[in-house]
């Protein structure tokens, strides 16, 4: 007769999975495999199909969701972007030819501002500087 300690004879199998709790489809995957020879094989067939179900739907919830994000933010685009809603740009023929002035306007930006006659206007402003070498 042979001699055989307990701890021989123990055999456990267990599963761990990472990344924190299981969900609800791993709990019944787990419950499948502890199933007896036939079940096991059909039941896992069977919930195959169930569980291709569950990931469309899920999948047509989330697109729903990230759409309706997506209208909040092109609303919320809109209010902030009434600005460039108000320019308006003109085009007038200029003394250069082939050359139109172009004119862009915003209301908010303006604010009054008057129109130059003159596209470029130049400004000369002389400063005197005294020499140092003159003191002496």
């Amino acid at each position: 007769m042979s001699k055989k300690t307990p701890s021989q004879d123990f055999s456990f199998k267990f599963e761990h999975h990472w990344g924190g709790e299981r969900t609800t489809i791993q709990k019944i995957k787990g419950w499948i495999k502890k199933q007896k020879p036939p079940f096991d094989v059909i039941l896992m067939h069977l919930f195959s199909y169930v569980e291709l179900w569950y990931w469309e739907g899920k999948l047509k919830q989330t697109m729903a969701t990230v759409d309706m994000e997506v209208e909040k933010i092109h609303e919320l685009w809109d209010k902030e972007h009434d600005i460039t809603r108000n320019t308006t740009m003109e085009v007038r023929p200029s003394e250069v030819p082939h050359l139109d002035t172009l004119i862009i306007r915003n209301n908010i930006v303006e604010r009054g501002t008057e129109e130059s006659g003159t596209s470029v206007e130049t400004t000369s402003t002389s400063i005197e500087i005294p020499d140092p070498w003159d003191e002496r």
